[in-house]
């Protein structure tokens, strides 16, 4: 019995050897500054920030958190962390680091977060210009466990939630923005606790681990994980960073939603098997609607108007986007490294490149409109791909075939292209026929390369066959 007095003895005095060793440390902007306070503080200090403006040339952006310390606003304060262009506020490296009552402003990134554990609680986390809205984020969480978010404001801005950054072992993985990867563990989703958030004044949903859910039509965002049915139905998601995030479900139904202004994405669907996202819109989004390694998922009578990526699938197989419209974008329609999938149906108007498709397999593009695309309406970058049935009209290059692989271009009405009707450069097996190519400014047809085994026939009336 003595012996287990003695040890719980020994096992206080640790205890309290180590809180005694915590120090608080006062910043303010007439004192320490907050960037000298995080250069000396250890695991278990806390900094307390008086009242006033944490900002450039006094404090170094961002601020590196790399110590598992505390950073609250003093009692009665209201401080204000207010950051440059180009740079996160606040990057937390350390694990077990804790924010509360902070006032945040920023133009690239609120919290940048790669450390576990991260504590963020009654914090305002505002975008500060509008004009730095593209890819901007109020809190990404990269590749991390266990954050408690909770109690905070969010405005112009919200969560993002992916895997690591990217690094040497992403080479061959689902990536993200160039930043991280899309998340090969649930965990990265899961595991979080996010609750009394608001979005632009709405509620921050998020929901996982449940065999069904519906979100709230209300939502400011919703974040939805690892779920076997989720339906989304008439919320307005704009405004946000990433307005809307399912990842992981089976079943999935977004129908009549709105995420304009999004600074990351607007509606993101990744690692789902199944779903349809229908009649939704997004205007002035950086990615209106995107789709990453999925399988199945279907996107009906939907728009994206001036965003700078209007619909996006990556690594999806056996998808399909029909009836759907895109205009004023900077890629219109985006497919990448996946296989079996259709557009159907869809037009895009006024972009710059109307259908960018890289890499794909077995690709059907049938009964499209591709009107005023001024680098090209329709670029198929080594992938296999029946172009059928589509009439292109006003465009500086009609359609841009090369890779080496085999193309069916078949049947499709080519007119008044400012450059070229149909460029070709090194493509084998390949079949182009039935085409009505007319009124170009400069070529009807450019050939580059080896056409091994190509058949260029019945371009124009009165057009040779070519060999």
């Amino acid at each position: 019995m003595r012996k287990w007095f003695l040890l719980l003895w020994l096992c206080l005095l640790v205890v309290c050897a180590g809180t005694a060793m915590a120090d608080t440390l006062p910043v303010s902007p007439e004192g320490m500054s907050l960037t000298e306070a995080l250069a000396l503080a250890k695991d278990g200090d806390v900094i307390e920030l008086a009242d006033g403006v944490y900002g450039e040339p006094a404090e170094v952006f961002p601020l590196t958190v790399t110590s598992a310390v505390t950073l609250q606003a003093a009692q009665g304060a209201k401080p204000v962390i207010d950051a440059p262009p180009f740079v996160s506020a606040i990057r937390v490296e350390a694990d077990g680091a804790a924010f509360r009552g902070l006032d945040i402003r920023f133009r690239r990134h609120g919290f940048y977060v790669i450390g576990h554990d991260t504590v963020i609680e009654n914090c305002a986390i505002t975008l500060a210009e509008d004009k730095w809205r593209t890819s901007s984020c109020g809190v990404w969480l990269g590749g991390v466990y266990r954050a408690r978010i909770v109690g905070c404001t969010l405005t112009e801005c919200s969560l993002a939630l992916a895997g690591p950054p990217l690094s040497e072992r992403s080479q061959g993985l689902p990536v993200l923005t160039g930043m991280f990867e899309v998340g090969e563990e649930l965990e990265f989703f899961t595991t979080h606790t996010i609750e009394n958030c608001s979005v632009n004044g709405k509620p921050l949903f998020y929901a996982v681990n449940q065999e069904a859910v519906a979100a709230p039509a209300d939502a400011g965002q919703i974040i939805i994980a690892n779920c076997g049915q989720a339906v989304v139905e008439g919320a307005d998601v704009s405004h946000g960073s990433m307005g809307m995030e399912i990842v992981y479900c089976q079943d999935v139904r977004v129908t009549r939603c709105q995420a304009d202004d999004c600074g990351i994405f607007g509606i993101y669907l990744a690692k789902n098997e199944g779903g349809t996202v229908y009649r939704c819109s997004t205007r002035g989004t950086n990615h209106g609607i995107d789709i990453r390694a999925s399988k199945r998922i279907e996107t009906i009578e939907c728009t994206a108007t001036a965003c700078d990526q209007g619909i996006f699938y990556s690594l999806v197989h056996d998808g399909l986007v029909r009836d759907c419209t895109v205009s004023e974008t900077g890629q219109g329609y985006f497919f990448a490294a996946g296989s079996g999938s259709h557009i159907d149906r869809c037009k895009v108007i006024n972009c710059e490149n109307g259908f960018n498709i890289q890499k794909e397999h077995d690709m059907l593009i049938t009964g499209c409109t591709l009107i005023g695309n001024t680098i090209c309406a329709a670029r198929l970058d080594g992938s296999p791909t029946i172009f059928s049935g589509n009439t292109l009209r006003d465009n500086w290059v009609a359609v841009m075939a090369y890779g080496d692989v085999p193309f069916v271009l078949t049947d499709n009405v080519i007119d008044n292209s400012g450059a070229c009707g149909i460029y070709l450069r090194d493509i084998a097996f390949s079949r182009i026929s039935g085409n009505s190519v007319t009124g170009s400014q400069q070529d009807r047809v450019q050939i580059i390369g080896e056409m091994s085994g190509t058949r260029l026939e019945d371009l124009l009336e009165g057009e040779e066959e070519q060999p």
